[in-house]
């Protein structure tokens, strides 16, 4: 059974656009742009600069630890280490969200902040970040194309954490 020809050219023009969609490199990241990553907290969306974050890693099981902070959920094992697991919601003083399913790394002592949902990656034009209005630990907000969210200084929040 033979294909008929309009059929045959059409595969071989979809096969061509195939093999020529792995000839182009792919685009080179712009040095300009500053990459984000979109995170929900407390029922916020937050971002953070991806150059603060050490990891990003779906949450496991947490030890709880008596402790009178209520934004410290334990301690968790990860990667042959035990790191101190905080609520980033609360640390923000934002109303309790669900149960956080996903957790940033950072600081030098490795600290898990951990967040409700990951929404994404995103970069932005530094013309997009703009000065928040109450800094602490939220000093910027991005404009983003559906809505504005707010920037989490990560340093700053653990250098919070460290003076309690």
């Amino acid at each position: 059974m033979s294909v008929p020809a309009p059929e045959q050219e059409a595969a071989a023009r979809l096969r061509a656009e195939f093999d020529a969609s792995f000839a182009v490199p792919p685009p080179e990241p712009s040095r300009d742009l500053v990459p984000l990553l979109l995170l929900r907290a407390g029922g916020q969306r937050l971002a953070a600069r991806l150059q603060a974050v050490r990891g990003l890693v779906r949450l496991g099981a947490v030890t709880p630890v008596p402790s009178r902070r209520p934004e410290f959920l334990g301690i968790a094992g990860l990667r042959g280490e035990i790191l101190p697991v905080f609520q980033l919601g609360r640390l923000l003083g934002l109303a309790a969200g669900g149960a956080p399913r996903w957790m940033v790394l950072a600081g030098a002592e490795r600290v898990g902040l951990a967040f409700d949902d990951f929404d994404g990656y995103v970069q932005v034009a530094p013309s997009d970040l703009q000065p928040a209005a109450g800094g602490g630990p939220l000093p910027e907000v991005a404009r983003l194309p559906d809505r504005p969210a707010p920037v989490l200084d990560l340093a700053h929040l653990l250098q919070a954490l460290g003076g309690r």
